[in-house]
């Protein structure tokens, strides 16, 4: 037996019994195992340990694996690791990104340590990285929840696995314009009056679906208790 196949059978085993204490994770994200995902079986391969050795990561470590699944990822493979560690300061994630029809998988680092990645949400090679799966989808999103939901992708994709959507007040206008537009607002939890949060504005292009929608800034910032959304 090849070794990539045995470090590749070892990992599945790894996952799969991690998986089983996964269940309730996030809306998006199908916390099962990515034993059979053909993008790891990439991964294991020569060509895919070199690209996760560029970013100082090995599959022979102990991992639990997301597979992370959206109609708005049709055609592409998405997963989402996690190191298995019993200590908080070793905390390591990462997604792994692959769109049909092209070769490239993406690497986007999430969190290290107990830090997240700097610049997450705005770093140019994310934002390209979720362009790419715009790109190559069937059908563009047209409907507020759509729209919703393709950001809400973003975030998952990114590691916040349990970001709500914050709704305009009454009397704001709808998150996107008529002038090929769309403004998107979520939150790490649902907003309370008297506590702070941090809140995410995603902004697209493309909600006209004249053209392909884009993903152009993702800012982030904490709301205090004074402050409204």
């Amino acid at each position: 037996m090849k070794k990539e196949h045995i470090v590749l059978a070892i990992l599945s085993l790894l996952l799969a019994v991690h998986a089983q204490g996964q269940k309730q994770q996030a809306p998006i994200a199908d916390a099962q195992s990515c034993a059979n995902s053909p993008l790891l079986a990439e991964l294991s391969k020569a060509s895919g340990t070199a690209i996760l050795t560029s970013y100082g990561y090995h599959l022979n470590e102990p991992w639990g694996c997301t597979k992370i699944e959206s109609p708005w990822a049709a055609g592409a493979s998405l997963l989402y690791f996690r190191k298995i560690s019993a200590h908080t300061d070793d905390a390591t994630a990462f997604s792994v990104m692959k769109v049909a029809g092209i070769p490239q998988i993406w690497v986007i680092p999430t969190e290290s340590g107990m830090l997240e990645a700097p610049n997450v949400e705005t770093d140019p090679h994310n934002l390209a990285a979720f362009n790419a799966l715009l790109r190559s989808l069937p059908k563009h999103p047209s409907k507020p929840a759509d729209w919703s939901a393709v950001g809400e992708l973003y975030m998952v994709l990114l590691g916040h696995t349990r970001v709500v959507g914050i709704e305009p007040q009454p009397g704001r206008p709808s998150p996107c314009s008529t002038d090929d537009g769309c403004t998107l607002e979520f939150a790490e939890r649902s907003p309370q009056a008297k506590e702070p949060y941090t809140k995410w504005t995603l902004t697209f292009s493309g909600a006209s679906g004249a053209n392909p929608p884009r993903l152009t800034d993702a800012a982030r910032e904490v709301i205090s208790p004074t402050e409204s959304h």
